[in-house]
């Protein structure tokens, strides 16, 4: 549970001005407004604007609050660091995210450009910590620094398990930031816990639900293969796969065991994208849900998934693909090799062997 309480009591401590980076789907804003009205000097967003908005990719400008009158400041536009300028009102940052726990999920990134640009600038930060819903799990690929970019900012697993205040102490330690760093804990919360929480905020417009968020890293590589839909702009985003020429029952047969392992359970499943390409035809497809929380692998799933695709179907999954784009998103080629060559069971092991040093330096507050 997201500690307001303990955040306003710190807060409290001084009558200096700050700034805020968050979205308006979260209450923090008003909170804040509410207690320190003549203190919140400026907004900052991430992707998506601080009204969640702007589409996947799409740049937003800054712009002005239209109640509180406060400048909100794009951090998805000209600039993805803040400015000297855009800090000079403020003498600390509240950092307020809605993340998941994936490398790729562009929130890590406006983290970390954050925490750089106040160590830079002598800005204390505060982050106000959050629950993410795949606390527990610790899945995919290192980041290998020649393709270290916006999708893979920080050298983790995909799946890292750690809540935005983790993730923040974690990159000030690897940075050797000096930086003021203050995270205002959770309550009752541990990376053991896996159900959905009350009042699930989406932390952006494709992550409509929990659910949505759970299966994201199985099947985000559909980014870059677009002759697979996986319903991005209806209510099962992430959570299905389909296309014209698959045939859903032949790729469970193949799947099934692979996919046990992974704690992922699937089932046929016929719908009609609301986007895309193939926008309003019916779609034979699987959908896919975790049946086993405490051994739940997607990145491997998803591997294994778009792997079986290539072996049925690879003239048709490579149709107008971008193998740049899951090379940036996987923060390695590795993926996308052993994915076109069909031997998956090395890069597993890597993976392991990779996580088994990550573990050293891997924050854990809860």
């Amino acid at each position: 549970m997201v500690n307001y309480d303990e955040l306003i009591k710190r807060l409290s401590r001084t009558d200096e001005p700050f700034g805020l980076l968050t979205m308006q789907a979260t209450s923090t804003t008003s909170r804040l407004m509410k207690v320190f009205p003549t203190r919140l000097k400026a907004l900052y967003a991430a992707e998506h604007g601080f009204f969640g908005t702007t589409a996947t990719g799409e740049l937003n400008q800054g712009s002005y609050h239209p109640f509180f009158n406060l400048p909100i400041h794009s951090l998805y536009g000209e600039f993805r660091k803040p400015t000297p300028e855009m800090l000079s009102s403020i003498k600390r940052m509240v950092i307020d995210l809605c993340d998941i726990g994936v490398r790729c999920y562009s929130y890590l990134a406006t983290l970390k450009y954050t925490l750089e640009a106040c160590a830079e600038n002598g800005v204390p930060v505060t982050v106000l910590d959050r629950e993410v819903p795949m606390g527990n799990v610790e899945d995919g690929p290192m980041r290998e620094n020649a393709f270290a970019g916006f999708s893979a900012p920080i050298n983790v697993p995909f799946c890292h398990g750690m809540t935005p205040g983790e993730c923040a102490i974690w990159i000030r330690t690897d940075e050797k930031l000096d930086l003021d760093l203050d995270v205002v804990p959770l309550k009752e919360w541990n990376h053991k816990k896996h159900e959905p929480w009350p009042n699930f905020i989406p932390p952006s417009p494709d992550i409509r639900s929990w659910d949505c968020a759970v299966a994201y890293p199985m099947t985000v590589f559909t980014e870059a293969y677009p002759a697979i839909d996986c319903d991005r702009d209806g209510p099962l985003a992430f959570r299905v796969i389909g296309a014209p020429w698959m045939d859903s029952r032949r790729l469970m047969d193949d799947l099934r065991v692979g996919l046990d392992t992974c704690g992922v359970e699937m089932r046929p499943y016929r719908y009609m994208p609301r986007g895309g390409r193939y926008s309003c035809f019916n779609l034979n497809g699987i959908m896919f849900s975790v049946s086993r929380p405490y051994g739940y692998n997607p990145v491997t799933a998803g591997t294994i998934v778009l792997s079986t695709l290539m072996k049925h179907y690879g003239d048709k999954v490579k149709a107008g693909s971008h193998p740049d784009v899951l090379d940036r998103i996987m923060g390695t080629d590795r993926v996308r090799k052993a994915v076109e060559s069909g031997v998956l069971g090395t890069l597993f092991q890597s993976w392991i062997d990779a996580h088994d040093e990550f573990e050293k330096t891997k924050v854990c507050l809860y």
